[in-house]
């Protein structure tokens, strides 16, 4: 799955710009069938100082994400940051999206964003709201364990452990990371898919971050697919566009990967 780094909402190009670069990514990520197998659209560079965001943001997402959808003929998610799975759910119902990504779901952390200055806060997902927002709408949930950006609050708590509370919980996929452009250790993300695998046969665990030419054979080995963001954009800056040339590259080893 190809991640649509979504510019800032508010920022001085205008909406019409930012929705202009967001669907030329996504077609540069989605080669007319040629490239990635989905797509996932973030704000990545939003600024709240809280997990929910404004109605004016979520009607900016959902107008960008609807002109993607409407051009783009292949699964796409949708991850409202920082951690709004009210707005997600609520995008995925009215676009008939197939997935839904959170940062976090059932881990107690504070954010340690590298992006953002002065927006630094403490998450405790209410799980019975998460799984009522869900009801009614056809949509998976993926959630990270142990997520990126933040520091974990529960001392002593494993991954595996909120790989289980994940499954108890209705999440339909896990994702492991480590930072933005930087991969998990293969040894984690098997041990991830090896508690996945004893809790609920055929759970998927996805790689969320990292993921390159390099080092995907080793990954996929034991995840069952992947988010890439950063290796495939322009000289691997995350907030440069998507360069085709990567793709068509990376998704060429991957599916040699998997003829073999």
């Amino acid at each position: 799955m190809g991640m649509v780094h979504v510019d800032d909402l508010y920022g001085p190009k205008g909406l019409d710009v930012i929705a202009h670069k967001a669907l030329t990514d996504a077609r540069n990520l989605h080669l007319d069938g040629a490239g990635v197998d989905g797509l996932i659209i973030e704000n990545w560079e939003e600024k709240s100082d809280r997990p929910f965001v404004v109605e004016e943001t979520v009607r900016r997402l959902l107008q960008i994400t609807q002109l993607i959808r409407d051009q783009i003929k292949a699964p796409i998610g949708i991850n409202v940051l920082h951690n709004d799975y009210r707005s997600a759910f609520a995008i995925a119902q009215k676009l008939g999206l197939p997935f839904v990504q959170l940062d976090v779901c059932v881990d107690k952390v504070e954010t340690e964003f590298e992006y953002t200055q002065g927006v630094q806060f403490k998450l405790d997902v209410d799980l019975q709201d998460v799984n009522k927002v869900r009801q009614g709408v056809n949509a998976a949930l993926f959630s990270g364990v142990h997520p990126k950006h933040y520091k974990l609050l529960e001392e002593g708590k494993t991954i595996e452990e909120s790989t289980r509370q994940a499954i108890y919980n209705n999440v339909d996929a896990v994702v492991v990371t480590r930072l933005t452009g930087t991969a998990p250790a293969v040894e984690l993300v098997k041990r991830v898919k090896d508690f996945a695998e004893g809790h609920k046969k055929g759970f998927p665990v996805i790689v969320g971050s990292g993921v390159n030419i390099d080092n995907l054979g080793q990954l996929l080995e034991h995840g069952d697919g992947a988010i890439v963001g950063t290796t495939l954009k322009v000289d691997q800056v995350t907030d440069n566009l998507v360069d085709p040339r990567r793709v068509e590259q990376f998704m060429n080893a991957v599916r040699k990967i998997f003829r073999q």
